[in-house]
């Protein structure tokens, strides 16, 4: 009878953690497929970004990024390699990453308009990824896009940004942030 006790103690004691970790990992929501204001290939995502930029018009290359949401719930967890668990963050973390990378990323737009903006229009001569193309669980990156255009006036123009995401056959950038 006290091994039965025992025995029936131990399964009250160990079994409600798996059951709990089991629940969590099917309550994990999946990642969105469909991104807000995404382009079809790296090339049209490349077009609108020298068109917002020779309109000079900062809300339009915003838009080019992806979302809170998306850096959140993709980029960040997904930053893993191909077949790799989900890496799973604390709120505080996921705020403070979001929040690093948005406020760099907002002052690499601004100096983009101010530097490079409003030339147009501007036509591509050669597209380049500094840091080449990696894989990772959720999402393809192209790493520091390097572009060589020809602006309105003629002059060959260098362009160094940050990097872009494909998910899903959609293209976004991650930030304009060039390190």
């Amino acid at each position: 009878m006290r091994a039965f006790n025992v025995a029936l103690l131990i399964v009250t004691i160990a079994v409600p953690p798996l059951v709990r970790a089991e629940t969590a990992k099917k309550a994990e929501p999946e990642k969105p497929h469909r991104l807000a204001n995404a382009s079809p290939s790296a090339d049209a995502l490349i077009q609108r970004f020298l068109e917002a930029l020779d309109k000079q018009d900062a809300a339009t290359l915003r838009h080019l990024r992806v979302t809170e949401s998306e850096y959140r719930s993709i980029i960040l967890p997904g930053t893993v390699p191909p077949g790799a668990p989900r890496r799973h963050y604390r709120e505080d973390v996921t705020q403070y990453f979001w929040g690093t990378m948005n406020g760099k990323s907002a002052g690499y737009e601004k100096n983009l308009l101010d530097t490079v903006g409003g030339h147009g229009p501007s036509k591509v001569k050669t597209i380049s990824y500094a840091k080449g193309e990696q894989q990772y669980a959720d999402y393809k990156a192209y790493k520091q896009l390097r572009l060589v255009v020809e602006d309105g006036a003629g002059r060959e123009v260098d362009i160094r940004t940050g990097s872009i995401a494909e998910i899903d056959g959609q293209y976004k950038f991650i930030s304009f942030i060039r390190d």
